[in-house]
């Protein structure tokens, strides 16, 4: 399945990883961060498509997914 990834901030250092992965139908955004070698924790924003999305949501042929690591500010 193909997918367009896009990672932020710190998350970025995963980008060849997220490059090369091949994902099987059914699979959820969980278990594209364990493709990508990204842990769950690391993670406090997912969109698919544009819309907010949980870890277990199934990923579709063609969406876009972007993750955003916890972010603080001052």
């Amino acid at each position: 399945m193909r997918l367009e990834i896009k990672l932020f901030a710190s998350l970025q250092k995963f980008m060849p990883n997220a490059e090369k992965v091949e994902l099987d139908d059914n699979c959820t955004v969980l278990d594209l961060l364990k493709k990508i070698g990204i842990n769950s924790s690391e993670v406090a924003i997912t969109l698919v498509n544009g819309r907010h999305v949980e870890l277990d949501q199934k990923l579709y042929e063609g969406e876009t997914v972007a993750i955003f690591p916890p972010i603080a500010g001052g």
